[in-house]
């Protein structure tokens, strides 16, 4: 800390006493160019040598290599004072948007001459024909206005000013809809101030890539007629977005002149929150949502994605159980995502259903399957899996082979491998190897479904198994009668 007050001490002395002043310009040759600043620098009279003498050579050094805009650009941030000001006056004559972001950046210099220079070189751009550079420059002119200091406050009022013309509206506009973030925001409230086309510049923010200023958007049409805001959120409420979408409902709902419409159109939404929002307003407008589910249960099986996650959703969130032929056919849907709302929809008695999601290309729909089988009872699920697997193991992925296998009860488990190695001799090693394997994985046999006869016989198989080395037979003695 009392090294860098030391070197703003430095600075602020450099300023007094060796800081170049355009007054000096008068006195000494014509400066053009950098090397007269270095000529200028090198030639100043000093009495003794001090920390302001070093700090004047360093800046020889540098000046004296400087070459070029981008140069100057860097040089305008350097910790010594002599050179952030040679690099100011440099900038100042080169007129280009990005000498204006770095004289934006010299206004918070802590050497006030510096400053100065600086605010003499940024009036330069507060003009209509320097509207490319000011958009720019954007970002550091908000950073600017952001310290919030008293001194900056006319540069900024008159950056905005010049933004808010007449003649640069369409290209301030046409800016605007390329922005992300803050500056999209700045642009919009900026065009809000002016007489630019309101209709045009909502639909737009409606429509803008940036989210925060499509909910602002919202919040102006709140304050607008019935007749000029009713079009705008109507169309704005078919585009994606569900954080935006529901603001759009909430504000469309007081001005619509059929809102219990509007929300039958929402109940069947694919988007949860818009569902959310309009079953808790049916009931005000006198809209029954179980009635708009049959209605539309009535109907033809939905075309579109959309439609269906609509459908299934709502029947979801209001435990609704749809027919079987609705929930085969979604379950035959092209679209994983409608798969898996189908899924989540079977009971207990769609087991079938359940073990044929189980090999669903999707993994979403598959885990959702899954999560779903392995609530169900040992005693109905065995047979149902085995079977599955008799068909489908080796077209399976062998992770999901032997998780769908885990499905069935400890010895129903080994019982089923048993029986495919008996059945298929030419993979005999295969099936040794998952036997192996279950062997392996068994501590304590947790199977209240197979008796103890079943058991007591699956494990002299094993046994037998064991004493011809056909698998291993440490673990399967510890199996006991």
């Amino acid at each position: 800390m009392q090294e860098r007050n030391d070197s703003y001490a430095c600075d602020r002395k450099i300023s007094k006493v060796a800081t170049l002043h355009p007054g000096d310009d008068r006195k000494d040759q014509c400066v053009t160019s950098p090397k007269d600043w270095w000529d200028r620098l090198r030639n100043k009279p000093v009495t003794e040598y001090t920390w302001a003498d070093y700090r004047r050579n360093e800046a020889l050094e540098l000046l004296a290599n400087a070459n070029g805009s981008g140069t100057w650009i860097e040089l305008s941030n350097h910790s010594n004072g002599f050179v952030r000001e040679v690099a100011v006056r440099e900038l100042i004559r080169d007129c280009s948007p990005e000498a204006l972001v770095a004289l934006t950046e010299r206004l918070n210099d802590w050497v006030p001459q510096i400053r100065d220079l600086a605010l003499s070189g940024m009036n330069n751009y507060l003009n209509p024909a320097q509207a490319p550079a000011l958009l720019y420059a954007l970002d550091s002119i908000m950073a600017l206005a952001a310290r919030q200091r008293v001194d900056h406050a006319p540069t900024y009022t008159a950056a905005r000013t010049v933004l808010q013309s007449p003649e640069i509206r369409d290209e301030v506009f046409a800016n605007f809809l390329t922005r992300q973030g803050k500056a999209a925001r700045y642009l919009f409230s900026l065009l809000l101030e002016t007489d630019f086309d309101p209709e045009r510049l909502l639909r737009s923010a409606l429509a803008h890539r940036e989210l925060t200023v499509r909910l602002a958007a919202v919040s102006v049409c709140q304050d607008l007629s019935p007749a000029q805001a009713s079009p705008l959120l109507i169309e704005a409420l078919s585009r994606p977005g569900a954080k935006v979408r529901v603001n759009i409902l909430r504000a469309l709902l007081p001005l619509s002149d059929d809102p219990g419409q509007l929300l039958r159109m929402a109940l069947l939404d694919p988007s949860p929150s818009i569902r959310s929002l309009a079953r808790w307003a049916a009931p005000r407008h006198g809209v029954d949502a179980p009635e708009v589910l049959a209605q539309r249960l009535s109907q033809d099986f939905p075309t579109r994605k959309r439609e269906w996650l609509g459908v299934l959703g709502l029947a979801a969130e209001l435990e609704i159980r749809l027919q079987k032929h609705w929930l085969t056919e979604a379950l035959s849907s092209i679209y994983p995502s409608v798969r898996q709302a189908a899924v989540r929809l079977l009971g207990d008695e769609d087991l079938p259903l359940m073990l044929g999601a189980l090999g669903d290309s999707s993994e979403k729909v598959y885990l959702a399957a899954y999560a779903l089988t392995d609530k169900q009872p040992w005693a109905a699920l065995n047979a149902g899996v085995a079977a599955k697997l008799d068909c489908e193991w080796h077209d399976l992925p062998p992770q999901r082979s032997r998780a769908i296998l885990h499905l069935m009860s400890s010895w129903q488990q080994v019982a089923y491998l048993l029986k495919r190695l008996e059945a298929e001799p030419v993979i005999e090693t295969f099936w040794l190897r998952q036997v192996d394997l279950w062997c392996d994985r068994q501590y304590q046999a947790v199977d209240p479904v197979t008796s103890k006869d079943q058991r007591n016989a699956l494990v002299q198989r094993l046994r037998a198994l064991a004493a011809s080395g056909l698998i291993q037979s440490d673990r399967v003695a510890l199996f006991t009668d």
